[in-house]
């Protein structure tokens, strides 16, 4: 009655919403259709409240109602939440204005992942978003959290079900994984225009565009292979694409580097991380990938990072001690040797850019360069003794290169020579 009188919907809203909330809030002592009925019912009041400005504040207390019910019935009611969502999100997306707004939505959608058939239509919903020309950055975070869980679900099935020969097949949740991450892949698009918002602006890099960076480092670990790897390729495309560091400097690279491609790297390096997928082609081939990644990721970054000296310092320093842990992860693998082919490309590189000279007599090289090149020397010998100076010689000249060459002075010696009498 009350959704065919919308024009008495504030007159009747607290009373309607009295009664759902009293069914709601003993959910699981009533029969699932009873409350199925009752979550239609109040997500088609939820739409009419979108239309009425002063029904705003009562629409998200309704939606928080509706995130505050038991896990096992938001599960039976979860393809009646996603239909209602997308109408609502389809519809009245303008509706949604604040961040806690943001929060609550999400909160709803998060509770529909576990649903075989609802997941698949919140992805959909997902990628709208994604699409959406006008969507706020307090709209970001929680996007990427979604999808994040969607994804991590398919490795916490691949981990229930693995048994030490086990070799999964694609199944529908592992699809859903791997379609998340792209979606996550494809979150990069709206960084640009996000940072050339005010909102974007005042609020930063850091609530827009790194959590996109995380949660695809995040799933670069997955214990599922074919999430993992997808993530891995997405990542270092993303890390190296040139959305994610629109209009950013070398603080953003350090903080790209801090927390997302070092907290890669040392947990591949943890036992209990490698024994999700130990199998040949498993972490050690994620392994193998991630010290590429570290590398060329660096490399990518170099030009801007040497505008800071000591920043650059800092990062290669710490660059090098995870090449360390991971030649010396396992020396009967292929990365212990792959390792060093990486890093002498890396070390030419940076001589070529000057970022990386040896000495020289007289000395010619900037303080920061010296510092860098004893560090780097001291490091790369406790682990790769000589390797260093064999890729970057060294070029201190000889006494004899350094003396100048003698001058002959035609006023002198010089004529004295010439006219001096043949031998007969």
């Amino acid at each position: 009655m009350a959704s065919h009188a919308r024009q008495y919907i504030q007159d009747v809203w607290p009373i309607i919403f009295d009664h759902i909330s009293a069914i709601l809030a003993q959910a699981q002592w009533f029969s699932i259709l009873l409350v199925e009925r009752t979550v239609v019912g109040l997500l088609k009041l939820c739409q009419i409240a979108a239309d009425e400005p002063s029904l705003h504040d009562q629409l998200f207390v309704a939606l928080d109602t509706l995130g505050g019910l038991p896990n096992e019935v938001q599960n039976a009611v979860s393809e009646q939440l996603i239909a209602g969502l997308s109408l609502l999100l389809g519809q009245h997306r303008s509706a949604i204005r604040s961040s806690t707004e943001w929060k609550i939505t999400y909160g709803l959608l998060r509770a529909t992942i576990a649903h075989p058939a609802a997941s698949k239509q919140t992805l959909e919903l997902l990628a709208t978003l994604i699409n959406d020309e006008s969507l706020p950055v307090d709209a970001v975070e929680g996007l990427v959290m979604v999808l994040n869980d969607i994804a991590a679900l398919a490795g916490a099935a691949v981990e229930k079900k693995r048994t030490p020969h086990h070799n999964p097949t694609r199944s529908p949740l592992i699809e859903r994984g791997c379609t998340a991450v792209d979606l996550l892949f494809k979150c990069c698009k709206f960084v640009p225009r996000i940072a050339a918002t005010p909102s974007g602006q005042a609020q930063g890099w850091n609530k827009y565009a790194l959590p996109i960076l995380i949660s695809l480092s995040h799933q670069s670990v997955n214990p599922c292979r074919d999430v993992r790897h997808t993530a891995i390729v997405f990542f270092q495309r993303t890390l190296m694409g040139p959305q994610i560091m629109h209009g950013g400097g070398t603080e953003q690279i350090v903080v790209a580097f801090h927390q997302t491609v070092f907290p890669l790297i040392q947990d591949l390096l943890d036992p209990g991380v490698y024994a999700h997928d130990p199998l040949p082609g498993g972490m050690s081939e994620t392994r193998l990938r991630a010290s590429g990644l570290l590398c060329r990721g660096f490399l990518y970054y170099l030009d801007p990072l040497s505008s800071q000296p000591e920043t650059l310092t800092t990062l290669w320093l710490d660059v090098l001690e995870l090449v360390e842990q991971l030649m010396m992860a396992d020396t009967r693998s292929q990365l212990y040797e792959a390792v060093p082919e990486s890093l002498k490309n890396v070390l030419l590189v940076m001589q070529a850019s000057g970022a990386l000279l040896s000495p020289t007599n007289p000395e010619d090289r900037p303080e920061e360069v010296q510092r860098r090149w004893q560090l780097t020397l001291e490091k790369m010998d406790s682990f790769l003794p000589g390797f260093l100076t064999d890729v970057i010689p060294l070029r201190v000249q000889s006494e004899a290169e350094m003396a100048p060459a003698a001058e002959v002075n035609p006023a002198e010696g010089g004529a004295n020579a010439s006219t001096a009498p043949k031998a007969s």
